[in-house]
């Protein structure tokens, strides 16, 4: 690509990012109070144009332009350089705001003198108000880049752009080209045919000399598959002598469309570098003078009466009747310049249940494939939001068969992104390998990956967290996460990423051209080439694995000169991204927290600490406070608590301590850290209980675990706001909740990512009844675990039963639940669990099964998927009925001495009966 080309689509980019912070309400309020209100407003104007002619440019490359001044590009790049030099400014300014907030959040909190002032002691560790050399270096960088945008627009104003704009709008990007055979291997018929085949062959049976008929309907809805239907249809090509197939599109241009019908009626057309219209007008009108003829123009857009007559005038002076012009269009006004007032006809979307078995083919393959009932029941959800639209159905189909998971099947279901829209081209674009096509913002995901070595295992989710930590994605309609992961998967579609089990890979030669495209922004050091440090650099990577072992950790000169030769060039205090993996000897880590000392825009940290370290790593962390990621490693025998300051680190968004060894508690103010979206940590989950106030993390999407304390911060209340968790919620102690009103501030139900949910009392209170109605689950939960519970079977898992998607149910010493939940809408569930069940006197799962003791008629749908059934300790349990679990693969029965009926087992064979101590129950039950 063009260099100037290339700048300007970085440049459009992080303008875009600092016009969205600038136009932002608080950040407009923040420099209103460092008096930058007139500046920044006059900055956004130019910043504005700026954009929008560097957007043109990168328009312009897409139809082969060039530029002339080619010193454009060191001042496109510095209009770059300034507006990260000014969002850095921003960020400082929201970081001491946000100081601010957790500030005055924990005076609100404090209800006592002592939690007082240790709220007061903590929040007195923030940097406090920014210094007054940064605002004026602020107002500076404003200023700067005020003039340089200035400088950029009226250059470019120079290099005629006017003609750029014309080419950019004169010429086509659709490269959707049809024809007239369809590249499915089935049609699914459209209703409306056989009436667009009716009124074609009445007016081929007609003394009219022309019928023009439009075909309209929104982009993708099936115009060009209906009008091939009937294009192909064997009573419509009786009544023709010449059929025709054209594709229009935004280009219509008169001369090459009769070039294209005179190509069709002519065997070697001699007309192929005829330019004039009248000349292959007489033509055209020579030989269709005696024959009839059916044109399909598929794609029309011109709206000029004037051009449309142009191309009409031979086709309306031939001596044959009954002739045909079939027309899809996507505007109205198009249709009623071509037909004038002759019918029109506008196509809907396709019929539901046609369209639900078109969808499962594009799905599944198979209009008639009767599995994954869980899927079908979200598939027929998404596509009721489709409005029959076929072309959404094979878009939002390519996603679905990426990822056959619920949980990822629910996500497409709830975005708004797939509301239609007027698309010229398929909503997923269509899939290239070459690096040099693909969008800007995948280029730049893509790129990042050249600070990983050759044969890493990149894990796609915590790729996807650096990504959001660097701002590089960037959606308003859907969350960041969702995005990031949506374009990971179109790069593993394009062939960048290649699956490796649970891993993904990149090739070694597209990492070449990761390396390539990413010479002057990522810098990896390991002990493969020399190193070619450029000041432009942004991200640094360490990885020591090839030079240190941890069998013989010995001294490297080498390997330190090469971090020796990134202090030189003098890139640490630009540096967004560094990371140090692996282990090390005491003299490279010397150098190292020297290296840390010069850094202060670091947003990425990663950091493998050693034992001869581990304490001035972890002092050094606290000053970088534009952190949004922070991933801390050490492996020791010995305890290493991370320190208190790690919580006045406000921006940060990721806080991996996963192989962090020997952690038993979290630092004591972890809820300080308000934008913190992924708190990973090592073991089952019960750090995550240890953070009070846990309610002030609102974007957090981990909480494993929750301990109710009757302690301040550990109210069940602290849940109220974290709809974002996802995955497994346990919450434990819930003898501490003491009325309805109380669990219902937990807004459990509210909580829709969730996918696993487990309820925990450790004893009984007279309230547990009214607490369980409160704790209600959203009715899309997979697996449901309620552990001591002593009440009556609550409304949501009985006469209001509301969780069908259950796919696991384990109930376990709950002593007072007499009834169970209806099985016959829980199709979906694969396993039972029923444990301590002391109240429990009957288990039924028989609802396809009549008086007469045969098997009732059922259809498929309503088939159970259980296949596993484990009964123990229940001691009032006298009978099971198992007729409808034709599924049934395991079955465990123990310590369950009144019972004394078992039937429904299946005839077939194949299951797996575990039944013990079991004294009432006949011996030859499982033979029955």
């Amino acid at each position: 690509m063009d260099p100037i080309f290339l700048a300007s689509a970085v440049t459009t980019w992080v303008l875009n990012k600092l016009l969205d912070s600038l136009k932002d309400a608080t950040i407009k309020a923040l420099l209103g109070t460092e008096g930058l209100t007139t500046e920044v407003k006059d900055l956004v104007h130019a910043l504005d144009r700026a954009n929008l002619i560097l957007g043109s440019l990168s328009a312009g490359a897409a139809v082969g332009i060039k530029l002339g001044n080619q010193q454009l590009e060191p001042q496109i790049t510095e209009v770059r350089h300034q507006a990260v030099k000014l969002a850095k400014h921003i960020d400082k300014l929201q970081y001491y705001d946000l100081g601010e907030k957790v500030k005055k959040m924990n005076l609100k909190d404090s209800n006592q003198l002592t939690s007082k002032m240790k709220s007061l002691a903590l929040t007195g560790q923030s940097k406090g108000k920014i210094k007054k050399s940064d605002l004026q270096d602020m107002g500076h960088t404003v200023n700067s880049l005020h003039k340089i945008c200035d400088i950029v627009h009226n250059a470019l104003l120079l290099e005629k752009l006017d003609k750029l704009y014309g080419a950019t709008h004169n010429t086509s990007t659709d490269t959707r080209e049809t024809v007239e055979n369809s590249t499915q291997t089935k049609e699914f018929e459209r209703e409306e045919k056989a009436g667009i085949v009716n009124i074609i062959i009445a007016s081929a049976s007609s003394d009219h000399d022309l019928l023009v008929l439009p075909i309209i309907g929104d982009g993708g809805v099936g115009k060009t598959t209906l009008a091939r239907l009937v294009y192909h249809d064997p009573q419509v090509k009786a009544k023709f002598d010449i059929m025709i197939w054209i594709y229009v599109s935004a280009n219509f241009d008169e001369i090459k469309l009769s070039q294209g019908i005179l190509e069709h009626i002519v065997s070697e057309s001699e007309y192929t570098n005829t330019k004039n219209l009248n000349v292959l007008q007489r033509a055209i009108k020579k030989r269709l003078q005696s024959q009839r003829f059916l044109f399909v123009l598929d794609d029309m857009w011109e709206e000029s009466q004037g051009r449309w007559d142009n191309l009409l005038a031979p086709l309306r002076c031939t001596n044959s009747k009954g002739n045909v012009i079939l027309v899809t269009t996507r505007k109205l006004f198009v249709a009623n310049i071509t037909s004038k007032m002759e019918n029109h006809i506008q196509l809907p979307g396709m019929n539901g249940a046609i369209f639900w078995r078109f969808f499962k083919t594009c799905i599944f393959g198979d209009e008639k494939y009767k599995g994954q009932g869980k899927l079908q029941k979200i598939g027929k959800k998404i596509a009721a939001k489709l409005n029959g639209n076929p072309l959404a159905a094979k878009s939002v189909a390519t996603l679905l068969r990426r990822n056959l998971k619920e949980v990822y099947w629910n996500n497409i279901l709830n975005r708004d992104e797939w509301k239609l829209q007027n698309a010229v081209d398929d909503i997923i674009p269509a899939l290239k390998l070459s690096y040099n096509h693909l969008p800007y913002h995948l280029q730049q995901l893509f790129s990042f990956c050249a600070l990983f070595p050759k044969g890493f295992k990149f894990d796609k989710e915590q790729l996807i967290r650096m990504w959001i930590s660097l701002g590089f994605v960037i959606d308003k309609r859907k969350e960041l996460e969702d995005a990031g992961s949506d374009s990971f998967d179109d790069l593993v579609d394009r062939g960048f990423f290649q699956r490796d089990e649970q891993y993904f890979i990149v090739h070694d030669l597209m990492h070449d051209v990761a390396q390539e495209v990413a010479l002057h922004e990522c810098l990896t050091v390991d002990g493969s080439d020399p190193l070619n440090v450029f000041k432009s650099i942004r991200h640094v990577g360490i990885w020591t694995e090839s030079v240190y072992k941890e069998e013989i950790i010995g001294r490297h000169k080498m390997f330190e000169q090469k971090l020796d030769a990134i202090v030189h060039k003098d890139i640490l205090k630009t540096l967004e991204s560094l990371m140090l993996v692996g282990v090390y000897d005491e003299n490279f880590s010397e150098k190292f927290v020297g290296t840390l000392e010069k850094l202060s825009y670091v947003q990425i940290l990663r950091l493998s600490a050693m034992p001869f370290n581990v304490d001035v790593l972890l002092s050094s962390v606290e000053k970088f406070i534009h952190l949004r990621y922070l991933e801390l490693r050490y492996s020791s025998d010995k305890q290493k608590p991370l320190p208190d300051a790690i919580c006045n680190l406000y921006h940060l968004m990721v806080l991996d301590i996963t192989h962090w060894s020997g952690l038993n508690d979290l630092p004591k103010y972890t809820s300080n850290l308000l934008n913190l979206r992924h708190l990973l940590i090592p073991g089952s989950g019960s750090l995550h209980s240890k953070i009070a106030r846990v309610g002030q993390l609102k974007f957090l999407q981990e909480l494993k675990e929750f301990q109710v304390q009757q302690g301040s911060g550990f109210e069940i209340s602290q849940l109220e706001d974290l709809n974002e968790i996802k995955g497994s919620l346990s919450i434990l102690g819930l003898e501490n909740v003491k009325n309805n009103e109380q669990a219902r501030s937990a807004r459990i139900e509210d909580k829709t990512h969730l996918r696993t949910l487990s309820l925990s009392w450790g004893e009984y209170r007279d309230v547990q009844k009214e607490v369980m109605e409160g704790l209600k689950p959203h009715v899309d939960l997979a697996h449901l675990h309620v552990v001591n519970y002593a009440s009556a079977t609550p409304t949501w898992l009985g006469n209001f039963f509301s969780l069908s998607n259950l796919e696991s149910l384990q109930l376990e010493d709950c002593t007072g639940m007499e009834t169970l939940p209806p099985f016959e809408e829980l199709q979906f569930l694969k396993k039972l669990s029923l444990i301590g069940m002391s109240s429990l006197k009957d288990v039924s799962i028989d609802f396809n099964y009549d008086d007469a003791n045969t098997v009732a008629q059922s259809y498929e749908e309503d088939e159970l998927e259980l296949s596993e059934v484990q009964i123990i300790r229940c001691s009032a349990l006298t009978t099971i009925r198992l007729h409808s679990c034709t599924a049934l693969t395991n079955l465990t029965i123990k310590h369950c001495g009144a019972l004394s009926f078992l039937e429904g087992l299946p005839s077939s064979g194949g299951v797996e009966y575990n039944i013990k101590e079991c004294p009432q129950l006949p011996a030859d039950a499982i033979s029955n």
